[in-house]
C-alpha cells in the first residue's frame, strides 16, 4: 500500500475541517467519509462549534492545525488501515472588536478504507469528555462520600491563602500535558488535573486512610475525590469550603465549574476558570480533551445535551 496516499487523505481531511471551522458548510467533509457522520467525531465537533456561535457572538478568523501521526497499522485484508494521531488546533476569533484565541489537543483514531482507488475515513474516534466515570467508587464507597459532614479530618495541613496566580500558572503549564509527579489517568484525566491546579494554588490536602474520605494524593494512591468528577464535586463545598454561586460571571480565575451532561445528578466533568471573554463570561482549561481558554458552557462538545446542568464554585481566598 502507498503510505503517502493515505497520509495525503488524512492531511486533506483535517485541512478541510479547518476551512469548515471558519466558514461553515460542514457537509463538504462528507466527501472524505465512507462511514456515516455519526461515526466521525470531527464532523460532529465542527457542527457543534458552528451551532454554538450565535450564543457567543463571535466570528472565527483563523485556525491552525498541527498533526502528529503516532502509529499506523495495516489490517490483513489490505484494504483498511488504522491511524492514531494527535491533533493540535489553535483558532482565533473576533468578539466585540477584540481578538481571542482557544486551543485544543485531541487524540484521534482514524479507520481508513481503500475504495474506488482512494482512501476514505470510515470512522473517527477521539478521546472524549466521558459520560461514564473511569474510576467510579463502589456503591458503599459512594454512600460514604455522600454522607460526609463538614467535619474535617485531624490530619488537615495548615491553613493559608488561595493563590489564584499560582493556580492559573499551573493550569497554563499543564493544560496539554501531564505533570510526571502525578499518575496519568488514562481516558479520563479531567478531575486529576483540576485537583492538581487547586492544590498548586495552595489548597491543603485533606488526608485520610480511606480513599472514600478526604481529598488527597499520596504516591501511587489517592482519594476518589482527587480523580473522580462526582466525588470532587461533593468535596468542593464539604471539604474545600467552596461556595456555590448562581452565575458563572461571579467566578474568579482559579474557580471551578462542574458538569452533569445528562442532568441525572451524576457529575462527569470539571474545568478551571483561567480568563473571561469580552462579556465577562468564563473561559476554562480542562483535560481529557485538552482545552485552553475554552468557552465555559461546552455547548460545542458532543458530550453536551439539552439536559446538561452546571455547578459554579468559588474557592475562598482564605481557608
Amino acid at each position: 500500500m502507498d503510505h503517502q496516499a493515505w497520509l495525503k487523505t488524512v492531511e486533506e481531511f483535517f485541512r478541510e475541517k479547518n476551512r469548515v471551522w471558519l466558514q461553515g458548510e460542514e457537509g463538504t467533509l462528507l466527501h472524505f467519509l465512507s462511514g456515516t457522520p455519526a461515526e466521525c467525531h470531527s464532523f460532529q465537533e465542527v457542527r457543534a462549534l458552528r451551532q454554538a456561535l450565535p450564543a457567543r457572538d463571535i466570528r472565527y478568523r483563523k485556525a491552525k492545525t498541527h498533526l502528529q501521526v503516532m502509529q499506523s497499522k495495516w489490517n490483513p485484508d489490505g484494504e483498511t488501515a488504522t491511524v492514531d494521531l494527535i491533533e493540535n488546533v489553535r483558532f482565533f476569533y473576533e468578539q466585540k472588536g477584540d481578538i481571542g484565541h482557544e486551543s485544543r489537543r485531541s487524540v484521534h483514531r482514524l479507520t481508513l478504507l481503500h475504495e474506488g482507488g482512494s482512501w476514505k475515513v470510515a470512522r473517527d474516534i477521539v478521546n472524549s469528555e466521558p459520560k461514564m466515570l473511569r474510576e467510579a467508587p463502589t456503591a458503599a464507597e459512594q454512600a460514604e462520600v455522600i454522607e460526609e459532614t463538614d467535619a474535617e479530618p485531624a490530619t488537615r495541613e495548615m491553613r493559608g491563602r488561595y493563590d489564584r496566580v499560582r493556580a492559573f500558572k499551573y493550569a497554563e503549564l499543564w493544560w496539554n500535558g501531564f505533570n510526571p509527579a502525578y499518575a496519568k489517568m488514562e481516558g479520563n484525566d479531567c478531575t486529576n488535573y483540576i485537583s492538581q491546579v487547586v492544590h498548586a494554588g495552595g489548597m491543603p490536602q485533606i488526608h485520610s486512610g480511606s480513599r472514600s474520605n478526604g481529598w488527597w494524593y499520596r504516591g501511587k494512591n489517592w482519594s476518589f475525590s482527587w480523580t473522580v468528577a462526582h466525588s470532587f464535586k461533593l468535596a468542593l463545598p464539604r471539604l474545600l469550603h467552596a461556595q456555590e454561586v448562581a452565575d458563572p460571571r461571579q467566578l474568579k480565575v482559579g474557580d471551578i465549574i462542574c458538569y452533569d451532561w445528562d442532568g441525572d445528578g451524576r457529575w462527569q466533568h470539571n474545568t478551571v476558570v483561567v480568563d473571561f471573554d469580552a462579556y465577562g463570561r468564563p473561559l476554562v482549561n480542562a483535560h481529557t480533551i485538552a482545552s485552553h481558554r475554552r468557552y465555559w458552557d461546552y455547548r460545542d462538545s458532543y458530550a453536551y445535551t439539552a439536559r446538561t446542568k452546571y455547578a459554579f464554585y468559588h474557592i475562598p481566598d482564605n481557608f
